[in-house]
């Protein structure tokens, strides 16, 4: 091949090439460069432009890397913010859930309501509607906490950027956040010392004053936030410093008031009176610079002494509050010395002392804020507050306490004074008792006593006898159910007889007992061995109270059996008025509650009283209303009507009534109760009351449990009750004074005694005069006779006896009656 022939030339290089140059060479190499730089040489001119441009070349880089890391940093944060944005601040200032305080009134003797109770949740707050504010106390507020409120859009930059420098710069810093943003950190309860937590609040203000307007926001504000001890809102604030509606409020108290709420502890008068007075004094200077407030209202307001509910220390307000300060906190010591004017320097065991404890007298010192008739209305209260919402009892109390609401009692207070006072002295009810017993022991005999009109208003009511020991204590009134023994016969019984036309006023009944079977006997020392029969397994029933035992076999009209309270011709009565009936009036026309269907649909609950529960105080006293208003019953109320804080009515007392009984039925009742006080063998005689008419009838329950009063005057209707809190006999020597005469010292310092009053009588009656010995209306022939009361359906025939003495023996039953 042609290549394979082909030669290569290799070309040598000269290794001389490398080898170091000569001398001459070398001069010349050097000649050429300095030749370069004579060529090239730089201008002062050109050297200090080759430095600025390096600078700019380095500031440009430094600037360029400073603005990229600023975006880093901007799209981080705004990222960051607007997860604040983002979040959605939808609130409804008008359903914000708060904590009201509610109010009780009762009526004077003018008929006047009258605030005798403020309740409170956690805070005490009252709304009150931004046009009821005056316009000074609007700006007392705006001048010292947001000077640009009606500026700004929920943030004040300037003064938030103000405070950041602070913040920076100094140690000390004033508040940078609005009335809206302090709005929205009450709202939220966000109030952690974090930049997200200050974001957060940022944008929730803007968003709140894009929602609502600035009154909107001022209002909601005003009502929320705190004044210091129970205070919340401008309306409780103003009862709570001053006693006053918040539309009365002075220039010198809105100033005061509005400079509490920054600090509400450190400028509290009745705390630190001293830094109120100079809080105050700072909020007129920022009203009158601010031009809210003339010089003349500014010199006035300085100068005015503002008085407040509480005493307050010291004198400066301009006056010194000792004797009050010392009276309102029970000081008394009359060896402090003069310069200590407010005892600061005594303690208060010295100045109070030991409280002595013992029977009626409750150990401890404790402050008792309201009466038994309060206790017994919050408690009526909160249970149809309770029933209305479909919720629990303590739901409807924490309810009823913190939701604002505004109760309207039917408490008679000067009646209610009277009462209470008198129950406070155990000696009303008793006439000996041990005072080592102790204060708590249910021992004790203890009492209850409710006065009721007409129409079913409770007017006054004692709980127990001696010191009331706390508020919404144990109630006897309202919250003790038990037997009610003998007063059950005219109500359950004799008036139910009556309106069936199964007796009259003098019909002659048995006074002797029959049969029963023993376990239906009830309890009593004289139910299992009385004259037991083993081939029938009963007893001789019913045992009168008296010392008659089975009774005296003899006829008595049936008036004379509700005076002398005889069980005999009560249970012969209710064996012919029928037990469902009886129960069932009891029930559904008289309001009894506590019956049991089960147990008490027999004779000894409803013949005698001996009910399985028993009945409260209030439930009887109601009960005995037909007796005295002429047959209709209302439901017992403590309260006519109770008030939301939107001013809708809640709860309302039922006034309509439902008839119980006929008006003739009730007005023969009413007057053979009228014997058990005006017969000088009545059970109720010392109940008599001078030219005021008096019905009443005793009750003893079984057991000697319960001792009962239930008296009725034209126009009242009282009962009265002693009993053991553990239901324990009360013998008739444990030192207790007759009911009726207790009910007597009671009531003769409550109605006019000096005027006469009457039963209104019911005109359909008819009164005409009876036989003693038949009780069948009198002939020319009787020898003995006495008025009767009578129904026009059920008029008695007219006597037919020979009166020889002989008519009862013709008449008498064969058989004692067998009470099944």
């Amino acid at each position: 091949m042609a290549n394979k022939d082909k030669k290569i030339r290799y070309i040598r290089i000269k290794d001389d090439d490398f080898a170091p140059k000569s001398e001459k060479n070398r001069n010349k190499d050097e000649n050429r460069v300095r030749d370069y730089y004579k060529r090239h040489k730089m201008t002062v001119g050109q050297k200090i432009g080759a430095v600025l441009s390096f600078i700019g070349t380095t500031f440009l880089s430094v600037f360029l890397i400073v603005i990229i890391t600023l975006c880093i940093v901007a799209t981080a944060l705004t990222v960051y913010i607007m997860q604040f944005a983002e979040s959605s601040f939808d609130v409804d200032l008008s359903n914000v859930e708060l904590s009201y305080s509610s109010f009780i009134y009762g009526t004077d003797k003018n008929g006047e309501d009258v605030l005798i109770k403020q309740i409170s949740g956690a805070d005490s707050r009252v709304w009150v509607d931004i046009e009821d504010i005056p316009q000074h106390v609007l700006d007392a507020f705006i001048a010292v906490e947001d000077q640009r409120f009606f500026e700004h859009n929920g943030v004040d930059w300037k003064r938030t950027l103000s405070v950041a420098v602070q913040a920076v710069f100094s140690s000390g810093t004033a508040g940078g956040s609005t009335i809206t943003q302090q709005l929205v950190r009450d709202i939220t309860e966000d109030k952690e010392t974090t930049a997200g937590r200050k974001l957060r609040e940022i944008f929730r203000a803007l968003s709140l004053e894009n929602k609502y307007t600035k009154f909107d926001i001022l209002e909601s504000y005003l009502n929320r936030i705190g004044f210091g001890g129970p205070a919340y809102g401008i309306g409780y604030a103003a009862y709570y410093y001053f006693d006053k509606d918040v539309s009365e409020l002075t220039i010198a108290e809105g100033a005061m008031l509005a400079g509490v709420v920054r600090s509400p502890t450190n400028y509290n008068p009745y705390v630190n009176p001293k830094n109120s007075k100079i809080r105050e004094e700072y909020a007129l200077d920022c009203m009158y610079e601010q031009g809210y407030i003339t010089t003349q209202e500014y010199e006035d307001a300085y100068a005015e002494k503002i008085r407040f509910r509480r005493p307050i220390k010291g004198e400066y307000y301009g006056y010194s509050d000792e004797e009050r300060y010392n009276e309102y906190y029970g000081i008394i010591d009359d060896n402090k010395e003069d310069d200590d004017l407010y005892y600061e320097n005594v303690s208060w065991d010295e100045i109070l002392g030991e409280k002595s404890s013992g029977a009626y007298c409750w150990n401890g010192n404790y402050q008792v804020t309201q009466n038994w008739y309060v206790d017994a209305a919050l408690y009526q209260i909160v249970e149809h507050l309770s029933e209305k919402l479909g919720i629990t009892y303590d739901e409807a109390w924490e309810e009823f306490r913190s939701g604002g609401y505004t109760a309207y009692l039917n408490m008679d207070m000067e009646m209610q004074e009277i009462v209470s006072k008198k129950f406070e002295d155990p000696y009303l009810c008793l006439t000996a008792y041990d005072a080592s017993v102790p204060y708590d022991s249910k021992d004790l005999i203890q009492a209850a006593f409710v006065i009721m009109d007409y129409r079913g208003n409770v007017k006054a009511v004692a709980g127990g006898i001696g010191e009331k020991p706390g508020d919404n204590c144990f109630n006897r009134a309202t919250q003790a159910v038990s037997a009610i023994g003998s007063t059950i016969k005219p109500i359950g019984n004799y008036s139910l007889a009556i309106e069936n036309n199964i007796v009259t006023y003098s019909t002659m009944i048995k006074d002797s007992s029959g049969r029963i079977h023993a376990e239906y006997a009830g309890e009593g020392d004289y139910a299992a061995s009385s004259g037991y029969d083993p081939e029938t397994e009963t007893i001789r029933w019913p045992h009168n109270y008296q010392d008659l035992g089975f009774g005296t076999g003899d006829y008595y009209p049936v008036w004379y059996a509700v005076q002398k309270s005889t069980n005999t011709i009560a249970a012969r009565v209710m064996q012919k008025v029928g037990l469902a009936n009886s129960f069932n009036h009891l029930v559904n026309k008289l309001g009894f509650s506590h019956l049991d269907s089960t147990s008490d649909i027999a004779y000894a609950p409803l013949a005698t009283g001996a009910l399985t529960n028993g009945a409260t105080l209030t439930e009887l006293t109601a009960a005995y209303q037909v007796i005295g208003n002429g047959g209709m019953y209302y439901e017992p109320y403590y309260y006519s009507r109770v008030i939301d804080s939107k001013g809708n009515t809640v709860l309302e007392q039922d006034y309509e009534g439902k008839r119980a009984i006929s008006e003739d039925s009730a007005w023969i009742t009413n007057r053979m109760m009228l014997k058990v006080i005006q017969d000088p063998y009545g059970t109720g005689q010392h109940a008599k009351l001078g030219n005021v008419e008096v019905v009443g009838k005793t009750g003893t329950a079984n057991d000697r449990s319960n001792y009962l009063f239930a008296g009725l005057t034209p126009e009242y209707v009282a009962c009265y009750r002693i009993a053991r809190d553990n239901n324990k006999e009360i013998l008739s020597d444990a030192g207790w004074r007759t009911l009726a005469k207790v009910w007597h010292d009671v009531m003769v310092d409550i109605v006019d005694t000096e005027t006469e009053q009457s039963f209104t009588p019911d005109s359909s009656t008819i009164v005409q005069n009876y036989c003693n010995e038949t009780g069948l209306l009198a002939t020319s022939k009787c020898p003995e006779t006495t008025v009767g009361y009578y129904r026009r359906s059920n008029i008695p025939e007219s006597c037919d006896s020979k009166h020889n003495g002989t008519y009862w023996a013709e008449h008498d039953e064969e058989e004692p009656p067998l009470f099944e």
